[in-house]
């Protein structure tokens, strides 16, 4: 365990502690401002009832789905300031390509998301080719399954919505501070104040980070700032903006060892790799990502059973995506691709693609209302939307082979960052049209249909303007549910729905038959039971079986030795259980447990020794438990731990590799008292407390590889929180 824990601020970090100062000697905690939101209760961990994601308006306890919330208070208390952190806390929920420095991927009941239609933010669509601020989330919202009617097009795991800090009643500074135990420190403020009738919520972070990893030390600055006011009685107006940078080296994953030279990489690595960094050439350039999101919303009371609003989005990153990259080995009697020698040689690729720029603008427009017809209340949600996506890269980028080091012994080599590869830029533009309607059609009985029409056009083309391709598709995903509720504190429901994905095969004539070509638009299907229990006011129990049919392209052989991908060659079957228990059992313990059993199979391939095989990368059974218990005998003091556990997962696709079953022990507490008169918080958290090493995933990505990615090693976090 690494044993620095100086607070070693910035000169970043400590120009924003002196901004502070100022303000937040000038206010009270006995400040009272207009009320320009809707406050929540001031609730202890765990406590939510209602998610947006849903888009039915209903409470989580009469949702016929499936949906997680992560709170800002839950990630407070587990210290999860990322989305890979954040996941460990639901057991159907698991990273993909995860590691220090890099975008952080996310897959739902065994599925990978899509970067750029899986994820919200407030409801807006944006891209996850960026790194995520948490600093002003109010809380993250997770869909699980299929999203047809919520998103249209997207993959089939679910959805993601980031719920933003707004402005609130009472004006509040807490300033908070913190370390950890690799050295990285971080200054965060939470600021709610007034201008007259506007609410203003600012948040401001700097953060130097120290990785576990050799020469991954970054970086980053955030800020924020959300306005809202009542322009009228009826109609309410908000915006915010967010900046978030970040520059750190990204760290690849190993991968697989060829232990008897014939070729094939078939043998795990032992896990003692949790500090190796490969991208460490004295050359190696960090990954680093400027984002901006803007937002502006109206919402309008036309009467009282009728509602309405208007979203508007922007999103812009520029990123420079730069690593020395580890990518097969030449040096053995066979060339291995993808993964490394026997003896742990690996080539290196000098990799990087500069100036990348990505933008997102999305607009949305719903009208809600309840009508009684043929005796019968109902809800109605109608909506219109858009959203236009660009990706503008240089137009040439580097990957060049530059020699191989050792995962043992690195070897320092020289780097060659000639940009020689065309690069592809790309456009998509959608207009959405949806409906939905809910109706109560006995005093125990309620009833849910929607649909959503997705018209979608995309293109892409070489940066030199060659192998242009465009197509253009309209989609349509209906859902339907029903809901018994026995008694008021328990409702069983069943659901079935739809979702899409569309694909063109990649344009690399000398890798398919069928270059640029588009494929037919792609469905998948799921079917769902469940039951939820409201226990009491603040805990919840649910449980869920599922079934979800996904296609996929697949790549038939040829006479010509080049493939063919054709629409639904594949066919992945994931069947699961979910159980969870969310909430406060007691007024002391507050509790977040989940169990997931999955049976993840591919049932119709191209290739039928596939038919059968279990999906790489997912456990058949993961639990995660967390719990925080408040001292009676010494108030303010309350202590927490994560224990997750889940089973081994496939690695290759025939089945011959696999992890290990792996568990992992968090633990915390937290003190809160007075000092100087100011409500103080101090906690301390450790990740990892066993210290345990053990390979946590081995996803497939880029060309077919195969990566491995090794637990943290035990981490010491420490955080004092005052609030003015």
């Amino acid at each position: 365990m690494a044993t620095r824990h100086t607070l070693k601020l910035s000169p970043t970090a400590a120009a924003l502690a002196l901004l502070f100062a100022a303000p937040v000697g000038a206010q009270t905690a006995t400040q009272s401002l207009d009320a320009v939101t809707v406050t929540g209760k001031a609730a202890p961990v765990l406590d939510t009832e209602r998610a947006e994601v849903g888009g039915f308006g209903q409470s989580l306890a009469k949702t016929p789905q499936s949906i997680t919330v992560l709170g800002a208070d839950l990630l407070a208390a587990t210290a999860s300031s990322s989305l890979s952190q954040a996941i460990k806390l639901d057991a159907s929920l698991a990273d993909s390509y995860n590691t220090t420095g890099y975008i952080e991927g996310l897959s739902v009941r065994g599925f990978l998301l899509d970067p750029g239609t899986n994820f919200l933010r407030n409801g807006l669509p944006i891209s996850n080719i960026a790194p995520i601020a948490m600093e002003n989330k109010e809380r993250v919202e997770v869909l699980k399954g299929v999203a047809g009617l919520q998103s249209g097009i997207s993959a089939p795991g679910g959805l993601v919505n980031f719920v933003t800090k707004t402005p609130q009643r009472d004006a509040f500074t807490t300033v908070s501070l913190g370390a950890d135990g690799n050295g990285g420190s971080k200054v965060h403020m939470d600021a709610n104040t007034a201008w007259g009738a506007v609410g203003v919520r600012v948040n401001l972070a700097a953060e130097d980070l120290h990785s576990v990893f050799d020469r991954a030390d970054g970086k980053r600055e955030f800020a924020s700032v959300a306005l809202a006011t009542q322009v009228a009685p009826t109609t309410r107006v908000s915006a915010d903006v967010e900046y978030h940078h970040k520059k750190q080296p990204s760290v690849p994953g190993l991968g697989l060892l060829d232990a008897n030279g014939d070729g094939v990489a078939d043998t795990l690595p032992a896990p003692v790799y949790s500090r190796l960094n490969l991208n460490n050439q004295s050359w190696s350039q960090p990954f680093e990502s400027t984002g901006t999101n803007a937002q502006f919303a109206i919402d309008h009371t036309i009467s009282t059973d009728w509602q309405a609003r208007l979203g508007l989005g922007m999103q812009r990153t520029t990123t420079h995506d730069r690593l020395a990259f580890p990518d097969g080995c030449s040096t053995g009697p066979n060339y291995v691709y993808p993964g490394l020698c026997g003896n742990g040689d690996v080539d290196i690729y000098d990799y990087r693609s500069e100036n990348e720029e990505r933008s997102t603008w999305a607009w949305d427009a719903t009208l809600q209302g309840k009508f009684s017809a043929l005796g019968v209340q109902h809800r109605v949600s109608l909506g219109l939307s858009g959203r236009n996506a660009k990706t503008e890269l240089n137009p040439t980028q580097a990957y060049n082979w530059v020699g191989t080091t050792n995962i043992d012994t690195p070897v320092a080599l020289p780097g060659d960052g000639t940009a020689l590869d065309l690069n592809t830029n790309s456009r998509e533009r959608a207009v959405d049209a949806s409906a939905s309607l809910v109706s109560n059609l006995t005093a125990s009985v309620q009833s849910f249909v929607g649909l959503r029409s997705s018209h979608l056009n995309r293109s892409s083309e070489r940066s030199d303007g060659s192998r242009a391709i465009a197509f253009e598709q309209t989609v349509t995903t209906p859902w339907a549910g029903l809901a018994w509720s026995t008694v008021t504190s328990t409702m069983l429901y069943v659901s079935w729905g739809q979702g899409a994905e569309l694909e063109a095969v990649p344009n690399r004539p000398t890798k398919y038959v069928n270059a640029g070509q588009v494929l037919p638009a792609l469905k998948s299907e799921q079917t769902e039971v469940g039951v939820k229990w409201q226990a009491h006011d603040r805990l919840l129990v649910s449980a869920a079986l599922f079934n979800i049919d996904k296609p996929y392209g697949d790549d038939q052989p040829t006479a010509s030795g080049i493939p063919l991908r054709v629409a639904g060659g594949k066919t992945a079957r994931h069947r699961g259980v979910e159980l969870a228990a969310v909430g406060q059992v007691t007024s002391q313990l507050s509790l977040q447990a989940s169990l997931t059993v999955l049976d993840a199979k591919y049932t119709a391939a191209v290739d039928p020794n596939l038919v059968g095989q279990w999906v790489t990368n997912v456990p058949k059974a993961k639990a995660s438990l967390f719990a925080d218990y408040k001292i009676a005998s010494l108030p303010g003091l309350s202590l927490n731990g994560l224990l997750t556990s889940e089973s081994g997962k496939t690695v290759t696709a025939d089945g011959s590799v696999t992890l290990p079953s792996a568990w992992q022990l968090d633990a915390g507490v937290r003190y809160q008292n007075r000092l100087i008169g100011k409500l103080t918080q101090w906690s301390l958290n450790v990740e990892n407390l066993t210290d345990r090493s053990y390979w946590r995933e081995a996803p497939t990505q880029y060309w077919g590889s195969t990566y491995l990615f090794p637990s943290t090693p035990r981490t010491v976090r420490a955080r004092v929180t005052v609030e003015f």
